[in-house]
């Protein structure tokens, strides 16, 4: 079985050589657009999400200019379907919408008599209907509260037609607008988080996911673009057409949209790893089909990527591509992107959006956020996943780079339940928490993570919880002690670190070590912290601590003259280190640490069934020997007590201290002298 990379940085040998330091990708194919692209990164991530997070975030208002603050009754209620049929007229101001949705539903109780539908006041209900007659109801702060006559019992469903019609607000450039910026209008919708009430009728939140027909009536000349499959096109004879969609997967309320111009369409093809043949069908506007024709020739190796390192493609059935829209930013509306109109440049400037968008069908889309609050795993994802498509296209020290490009020097609030829903936060902090996640478990672990949250909560909704049992049920240990300060609190480590290197006889080097954690907020962050020990020759050890205190004195020992150290060589943890004068603590006295005592290389490494590990001591005196878990818990205590002067060699034979085989994984050998000097090794050990 292959190694996860982080327990290839403790394998290195003594005379390999340190990597170059982390940079941008090397030049390839297309190197002046690669470097303008990575050079972009910060800038463009920084401008395209705020604007995203201003239109999301102004307050949503009644028409009568209040504040929309409802909470609804519909835990009550499981929505099973959705038909939407709508009439369009962008040349009709008082009335831009007529139309009706049908809601399918049945009560997730034992009875149901009151069913509350999300939907604006703008829009004026004249009727509601049942198989059993008109129902009773009244519309009120963007809510309708439909009376059932008679009430539904367990395990009943029924159909509900709402006739409604008028204009909504197409002046805020959010929810449903018309552009008017070009010779022909564009009618489009963009409803995250809580926008579609602003069109149709709904169950308006994201943790009800139900498969959606839409059937739009407009002017003939108008292409009507929109999720899944087309299922066809009607001619009415009267210069109007209506186009009809219809999909097959549950779909959550705001990931539903409609966009409509003179587009030009064309398609292209992808050949799925599963088998079969997705379409890739691209609406565009006709004076920038050139570029788009271009800008999403990326498309088909980012759909490789995905699917190699994740799941099959999850709307394999259906489609995906494109339909540009008059926004500054795109949309990951299921099967058929919305994308803005600057972001086709012909050059492929924007393919990090393209990426992201993409990697929300998987994150968003197929596994959607239970509540709002758990928008990360949504847009974190995505947002990793664009650094995924950058490993998969240029290699491992690109993903590095393009981790680092996502790195800002402050994040405001927490990841979960943010201050804003859309942040660099939400978006880039929570990548971050994939990628430190993947420096504790490794690469093959975290992707098989992924795999198992997408598989088991496939076309569903999920929160945070969710995902943390997930990924430490996959990681074999409760993985709390990471994700709570990270998710659920603010800031970061800073940590200030100093050393003092020691030349010993043989050509070798002690470093003695002390660590502090100097953040305000949160502390003790806990977490596995590499130290690359570079001698004058260039070679270098890697060495790995479970740093769990606001401070800590670590001892290590390297063959040759240890010139510097540099804590996370990779760039892991989301920190920052600071090196400080040495000091000491109390200087040269009879409790200073035994600089002579040495915790070997354990041989051989990854090893299966027993590994040898020595420990070499300048003179008798105690110590303990003990191995951990990557949680910092004791898996077993292999020596405690006086242990006598010269090399004493000690076998681990992969159980615990009960006698129980551990399963295979990453482990800490931990030798602590009387003196509180700590040295430290990794294991792997493979089944």
């Amino acid at each position: 079985m292959p190694l996860p990379l982080i327990s290839l940085l403790c394998l290195q040998a003594l005379a390999t050589p340190p990597p170059a330091p982390v940079a941008p990708p090397a030049p390839s194919i297309n190197a002046a657009q690669r470097a303008r692209f990575a050079e972009s990164i910060r800038e463009s991530h920084r401008r395209i999400r705020e604007a995203h997070r201003r239109s999301i975030s102004t307050p949503r208002l009644t028409a009568s200019g209040a504040e929309r603050i409802v909470e609804l009754e519909q835990e009550a209620f499981d929505v099973l379907h959705y038909s939407i049929a709508l009439t369009i007229d962008p040349d009709n101001p008082t009335e831009y919408i007529n139309g009706r949705v049908d809601v399918q539903l049945e009560p997730t109780g034992p009875s149901l008599d009151k069913v509350e539908l999300n939907l604006d006041d703008r829009l004026t209900v004249s009727r509601v209907r049942r198989d059993t007659g008109d129902q009773t109801f009244v519309q009120a702060s963007d809510v309708v509260t439909i009376t059932l006559d008679p009430p539904l019992g367990p395990g009943e469903q029924t159909s509900l037609r709402v006739i409604y019609a008028g204009s909504p607000n197409v002046d805020d450039g959010d929810a449903f607008d018309i552009d008017r910026s070009r010779a022909f209008p564009v009618v489009w919708t963009n409803c995250e988080p809580e926008g579609s009430r602003d069109w149709w009728p709904c169950k308006d939140r994201p943790d009800d996911k139900a498969p959606v027909d839409i059937s739009i009536t407009m002017d003939a000349d108008y292409v009507v673009a929109s999720n899944g499959l087309l299922s066809g096109i009607t001619d009415n004879g009267d210069g109007t057409a209506t186009t009809n969609w219809a999909t097959s997967y549950p779909l959550a309320t705001y990931l539903v949209a409609i966009t409509a111009t003179d587009y030009v369409l064309f398609e292209n093809s992808y050949e799925l790893h599963a088998g079969g043949t997705l379409p890739l069908t691209f609406y565009t506007y006709p004076e920038n089909e050139a570029d788009a024709r271009e800008d999403v020739t990326s498309l088909p190796g980012m759909l490789d990527i995905f699917e190699t390192d994740w799941l099959p493609y999850p709307f394999a059935t259906e489609k995906y591509g494109h339909m540009e829209y008059p926004w500054g930013g795109a949309m990951e509306h299921s099967t058929l992107t919305s994308y803005g109109t600057d972001l086709y440049t012909g050059d492929h400037y924007f393919d990090w959006i393209m990426a992201h968008e993409l990697a929300h069908q998987w994150w968003g889309d197929m596994v959607t956020c239970g509540t709002w609050a758990d928008i990360w795993l949504n847009e974190g994802f995505a947002t990793y996943g664009e650094a995924i498509w950058t490993e998969g296209m240029d290699g491992y020290d690109s993903y590095l780079y393009y981790m680092q490009t996502l790195k800002s020097s402050s994040f405001s609030g927490p990841i979960y339940d943010p201050y804003y829903t859309f942040s660099s936060t939400v978006y880039d902090k929570g990548a971050w928490v994939l990628h430190m996640l993947r420096g504790i478990v490794g690469r093959e672990t975290l992707m098989e993570i992924l795999q198992t949250w997408g598989t088991r909560y496939s076309q569903q909704s999920a929160v945070t919880a969710d995902f943390v049992a997930t990924a430490s049920e996959v990681a074999g240990e409760d993985l709390s002690w990471f994700f709570d300060p990270w998710l659920y609190e603010t800031g970061r480590p800073r940590y200030e670190y100093s050393t003092n290197l020691i030349p010993e006889p043989g050509d070798s080097t002690t470093i003695e070590m002390e660590l502090e954690q100097v953040q305000t907020g949160y502390s003790p962050y806990r977490m596995p912290i590499t130290f690359r020990l570079v001698t004058n020759t260039g070679s270098y050890v890697d060495t790995t601590v479970v740093n769990d205190t606001a401070f800590e004195r670590y001892t290590f020992h390297a063959p040759g003259t240890v010139i510097g150290v540099d804590p996370d060589p990779e760039g892991y943890i989301l920190a920052t280190f600071r090196k400080v004068p040495w000091v000491g603590i109390g200087g040269e006295t009879p409790d200073a640490p035994i600089r002579s005592t040495h915790l070997g290389n354990p041989a051989p490494n990854p090893f299966n069934p027993r590994t040898l590990i020595p420990v070499e001591m300048q003179s008798q005196g105690h110590a303990e020997l003990r191995i951990h878990d990557l949680a910092g818990r004791t898996v077993r205590k292999l020596f405690s007590g006086d242990l006598k002067a010269g090399t004493t060699r000690f076998t681990w034979d992969g159980t615990s201290d009960q006698g129980t085989p551990v399963p295979s994984g990453i482990y800490l050998v931990r030798l602590e002298t009387g003196n509180a000097a700590i040295q430290t090794r990794k294991l792997m050990l493979l089944k």
